[in-house]
């Protein structure tokens, strides 16, 4: 589960709703800094778009924490069950980030994340791309953080 983390925070996503006072296209920035929570997993037809499942996280899993701090470094906390159903953490792991309000990007320990949608609260980016509904076509895997 922590690979498949690390692995999904390495790829990204967020959606975000724009203000404007006259005609010009502006969103309005906010800070991805903070602590962050994983949420749920939506998979997505890599065939036709259709979503095959929105899964949310529960329990232990759901207690980790992902910290965007404002010096530019994530430091994040894994907590799953261990052989005696106990809930604990894995490890705290600290890797660098940067992150383009803008430009819609964030790179995390030198790696591009795809961010599919981001507001103040929600934080969505592409895990990865595995075929999970078995039809010989990667699906999309997306990792959903809340505040």
């Amino acid at each position: 589960m922590k690979k498949f983390f690390l692995f999904a925070i390495i790829s990204s996503g967020f959606v975000f709703n724009s203000c404007s006072n006259d005609d010009d296209d502006q969103t309005e920035e906010f800070s991805i800094v903070g602590v962050w929570h994983p949420s749920r997993e939506i998979v997505v037809s890599g065939n036709n778009g259709v979503t095959l499942s929105n899964t949310s996280y529960s329990g232990c899993y759901s207690t980790s924490t992902f910290d965007f701090k404002s010096n530019n470094t994530l430091v994040s906390n894994i907590f799953e069950l261990n052989t005696s159903d106990n809930c604990v953490s894995t490890g705290i792991d600290t890797v660098p980030y940067t992150y383009d309000h803008n430009a819609k990007k964030l790179v995390i320990e030198g790696e591009d994340i795809e961010i599919v949608s981001r507001t103040v609260n929600e934080l969505q980016i592409v895990s990865e791309y595995d075929d999970r509904n078995g039809d010989g076509i990667d699906d999309k895997v997306i990792f959903v953080l809340a505040r």
